[in-house]
């Protein structure tokens, strides 16, 4: 376990080197300019922008920029924000948590509802409760996470007024007051998570549960709860935290919308207005950390797939 460990840390290091790559390149190849949003609608000469471009070292060729930019950003140094005139690092580690309780939450919410519900359906393959299944997880998928939180909006805070719609509040402001802004986010965010984790809960049980080994488990006269959470859950977790990795990283991706959507002042409301200024520090620092966490969680999930299934860890 730990060679595997070892050979799939230093396989993060290249991923980190052409995730940074991609995000420089791409964020610089995005038409508009952030001397525009700078200027605005003041009346600038153009000596002023070409002192403005050159401040900001906009009038290097596109490589120039890339070989002086890299090695800053490999010791985590963003620069600063355009627009905040803050260090790009202060400003993502103070909208951070916001993302990172939204997508946790949400990530527990869809495990704690969608694993039993998949391994439920998969006991009772072909009988009202998995035809239930199939058909609330399929709606849960195909409904755009937006249009699902305008939906609770309407629902809970306009018409029955029982949760706020929306906003923020750090838990100093009181445990409840922090939860009750996070519910409507969290569920909007979890429901579409929750339809992909039962279909492949069910889909991976039922072909575990279909092997010599539990059949042989039945006939021995264990209980069906023994062999279906301990010999059969086990051997199906394999795929089922792959697919849990999968959503961790949907709902990073995810929260961009929601937080929008929410009001929420998280990292991918900052990326949102990071984008339309244009300001390419904050933008650059907010993927990369966004994409961060992602290679983390993947990382996690791949020692995870490895301690559920030995054989991988042994593989060449």
């Amino acid at each position: 376990m730990l060679e595997y460990t070892l050979r799939r840390v230093l396989s993060f290091i290249p991923t980190i080197l052409i995730t940074l790559t991609s995000i420089f390149f791409i964020t610089r190849l995005i038409p508009g300019s952030p001397i525009a949003a700078l200027v605005g609608h003041q009346a600038v000469g153009a000596e002023q922008i070409d002192e403005i471009t050159r401040d900001l070292g906009l009038d290097q060729p596109l490589l120039s920029q890339y070989l002086d930019w890299l090695p800053k950003v490999l010791t985590g140094d963003f620069g600063t924000s355009l627009f905040y005139s803050e260090p790009v690092v202060d400003v993502v580690a103070e909208r951070f948590p916001v993302t990172l309780y939204l997508t946790i939450f949400s990530m527990i919410f869809t495990i704690v509802i969608g694993i039993p519900l998949g391994i439920y359906a998969a006991i009772r393959r072909g009988r009202f409760a998995d035809y239930a299944s199939n058909v609330v997880s399929s709606l849960g998928m195909a409904m755009p996470s937006f249009w699902l939180g305008f939906l609770l909006i309407i629902l809970f805070a306009v018409t029955l007024g029982w949760l706020p719609a929306s906003g923020y509040r750090s838990p100093d402001f009181g445990i409840w007051e922090w939860l009750r802004r996070l519910i409507l986010p969290v569920a909007a965010q979890s429901l579409a998570q929750i339809g992909l984790v039962v279909r492949m809960t069910r889909a991976s049980m039922i072909e575990v549960l279909g092997q010599e080994y539990i059949t042989m488990a039945r006939a021995k006269g264990l209980p069906e709860s023994r062999v279906v959470l301990k010999h059969a859950l086990k051997n199906a977790m394999t795929q089922i935290t792959t697919v849990i990795g999968l959503t961790f990283a949907l709902g990073l991706g995810g929260s961009v919308i929601i937080e929008n959507v929410f009001a929420l002042p998280g990292l991918g409301q900052l990326i949102t207005i990071a984008a339309v200024r244009r300001d390419y520090p904050m933008l650059e620092g907010g993927i990369f950390y966004l994409t961060l966490v992602a290679l983390v969680v993947n990382l996690m999930v791949d020692l995870g797939y490895a301690y559920f299934n030995p054989r991988i860890r042994h593989t060449r």
